[in-house]
């Protein structure tokens, strides 16, 4: 009954694919994967990071819901102003869901150029192209209300071939405040401008996915010299669905030799959960571990009750420094 029962409701998806997607609890650590213009936007010669995501950690199911976020991007001396830059990267995506594994994802290239208006205050505009897929990995498990209720009806067939071209633009304004330069960061893409259609079954008209709005606003606070405030809200809307997260981490320098800080806070993901954040950064290596409690009706599945997604963030910014190739001199003695 369970399988049948997460069949149908997965079947459901296929004709409602475009009411949703792949929403993170922390999405400073898939930069590239919510605004093309964060590509290369960091100090360093390249980044390397992603997310792993268990939404039904709490759920008994052999099948749970997962999702995989990696990226790399690095930054280019390429440049029309003296002290702008280039950032190239590559993103990957990979969304599974329930018994039938349901889902897809792909590799997708983003391109960004920073201007740097000031040295406080740099605007980027990036874009991302390339081709996502969907499709079925276990077909043969999907069992359908008329093969229920009508013996001998034929299966489903799926196209697991389904591919859409996904044309992504954003913006980035990033500033200083104060004296204590307060670090600002406003952030807008679209993805799917090209509003592409896409199905999973070989009979039936396609569904039209739609253009997802992400927009953020983040402000690092330092209240002295130890001690600084994260504070982030997030906005995505697709359609009718519609996400919003204010998140708020306190970071403490542990040891300033070694440069540890240890970081926790909340966040909370309107109408839907609370989260828990705790992680650390070691120099140039940050990770973070989030969990889900619930506050929906799905809690009621959950075991523990309310225990909701479970995800692991991890980042690594790496420098390569360019070896001195002095001119030799000759030194001529004079006579």
């Amino acid at each position: 009954m369970n399988r049948i029962f997460g069949t149908l409701i997965l079947l459901f998806l296929y004709t409602v694919i475009d009411a949703q997607d792949v929403h993170f609890n922390q999405y400073n650590f898939a930069s590239l994967h919510v605004n093309p213009a964060n590509a290369g936007l960091f100090s360093g010669s390249y980044r390397i990071g992603g997310v792993f995501r268990d939404q039904a950690f709490a759920i008994s199911s052999p099948d749970a819901y997962k999702t995989i976020n990696f990226y790399l991007d690095a930054t280019l001396p390429w440049k029309i102003r003296k002290n702008d830059w280039v950032g190239i990267g590559i993103n990957f995506v990979e969304d599974r869901s329930g018994e039938i594994s349901f889902g897809g994802g792909g590799f997708i290239g983003q391109a960004a150029y920073h201007l740097s208006i000031n040295p406080k205050t740099t605007i980027s505009i990036g874009g991302q192209y390339g081709s996502s897929n969907y499709n079925v990995k276990r077909g043969d498990k999907a069992i359908t209300e008329s093969q229920i209720t009508t013996p001998g009806s034929q299966p489903l067939s799926f196209n697991n071939g389904a591919k859409f071209k996904d044309i992504t633009i954003g913006a980035d304004l990033t500033t200083a405040l104060g004296a204590a330069k307060h670090n600002l960061n406003i952030g807008f893409a679209v993805a799917r401008i090209n509003n592409p259609s896409v199905t999973n079954l070989n009979s039936g008209s396609a569904q039209k996915l739609g253009s997802l709005l992400t927009g953020n606003i983040g402000l690092i606070y330092h209240l002295n010299q130890k001690l600084d405030l994260r504070n982030n809200i997030w906005f995505r809307n697709l359609k009718s669905s519609k996400e919003i997260i204010p998140q708020c981490v306190a970071s403490y320098l542990f040891n300033i030799e070694k440069k540890i800080r240890l970081n926790a806070g909340l966040g909370y993901r309107t109408g839907d959960a609370l989260q828990f954040m705790f992680g650390a950064d070691v120099n140039n290596l940050s990770f973070q571990l989030a969990i889900d409690q619930s506050l929906s009706s799905i809690k009621a599945a959950q075991s523990p009750s309310g225990l909701g997604a479970v995800e692991i963030g991890a980042r690594y910014i790496g420098v390569i420094t360019k070896k001195p190739n002095p001119k030799p001199k000759v030194f001529c003695p004079r006579f």
